[in-house]
């Protein structure tokens, strides 16, 4: 009976490696709504040293047709600025706003994924997934120069969402595999941050996590100073002593902002899930201001109130049909 019972444990565990296997063999495509938290640390130690950390996040809004392909649009949010050190003789780097970065293919044919820089209509590989051991990494993320040739040392999977998806580990200059690709979720350094065995321009690269419209798919061994939270233009300005409400909330046509000393020249700015602003209302006086839904859509959004350059009021909007 042992050998019997052998045999059977040596045919279920090639079963389930058989199994697991196969799942990577299936083409993951990004999904239709995510969003990628990235950060960026520029450090320098030497003369005019300085430390900086960059803090947002890429997300998918509509689709666009180039040369009869069609595209997921791809922006970059604003850009929370955390100035530690700067000694540079020149003015500190500074927050951005939300722009367009690119449009993102999958072509599940070719294995492979594809994106279009802006001003462009020319196609280029952004990941390639049919990698093997000992290969070399091309594409838009290893297009700056190295000191160290990225090639993948090793394969293997990882779960998401119930989904086996493979990784590919490459090595760098250090020796580690910190370095690594995911099908259908992006890089170690992010969506479309070149690999690097060496921090390009004294900055490190690193993806926080990847969301999608209703769950976290994945998070790194990086941990962020803001976490997988998303980035939003003014949350972390420092509030101010006004008493603020906003009623009711729960809402499914209006909702009405109050604040004790009253509004002068604020400024409402709402956001949905993914850190995209949807609307803005500027130079709001009086003592409250009414919010109407228009076209929002129901769900969760965040808001934030300006007034002189200070937040007085950041919170959640829940948008009910009924």
């Amino acid at each position: 009976m042992k050998p019997m019972k052998k045999l059977i444990l040596i045919l279920t565990v090639s079963f389930a490696l058989t199994t697991a296997q196969g799942q990577t063999n299936v083409y993951h495509s990004f999904p239709d709504s995510a969003v990628w938290r990235v950060d960026h640390h520029s450090h320098y130690n030497l003369q005019y040293p300085f430390d900086v950390k960059y803090y947002f996040q890429y997300y998918m809004t509509g689709d666009t047709l180039i040369n009869l392909n069609v595209y997921k649009k791809i922006f970059e949010s604003y850009v929370k600025v955390d100035v530690i050190l700067w000694t540079y003789p020149t003015d500190p780097p500074t927050s951005t706003n939300a722009h367009y970065v690119g449009a993102l293919r999958d072509d599940s044919l070719a294995n492979m994924t594809f994106f279009v820089l802006p001003n462009s209509n020319a196609d280029s590989l952004l990941y390639d997934y049919n990698l093997s051991v000992g290969d070399t990494v091309k594409g838009l993320t290893s297009t700056y120069p190295s000191i160290y040739t990225m090639v993948v040392s090793s394969v293997d999977s990882v779960l998401i969402n119930g989904q086996y998806r493979t990784k590919w580990n490459i090595n760098n200059f250090w020796g580690s595999d910190s370095i690594y690709i995911i099908e259908g979720i992006g890089s170690s350094t992010g969506l479309i941050e070149q690999l690097y065995s060496y921090a390009i321009e004294f900055t490190d690269r690193y993806l926080v996590c990847v969301k999608d419209s209703s769950n976290t798919l994945f998070v790194s061994d990086y941990n962020s100073d803001m976490g997988c939270n998303l980035i939003y233009e003014g949350l972390n300005e420092t509030h101010s002593n006004n008493s603020f409400n906003c009623y009711p909330n729960p809402f499914t046509s209006q909702t009405t902002f109050q604040i004790d000393k009253g509004f002068k020249n604020a400024t409402l700015t709402v956001y949905n899930s993914f850190g995209q602003r949807v609307t803005q209302y500027d130079n709001i006086s009086g003592q409250t201001f009414t919010l109407n839904r228009e076209n929002m859509r129901s769900g969760v959004y965040f808001f934030i109130l300006l007034q002189e350059g200070i937040t007085v009021g950041t919170g959640k909007l829940i948008l009910t049909d009924k």
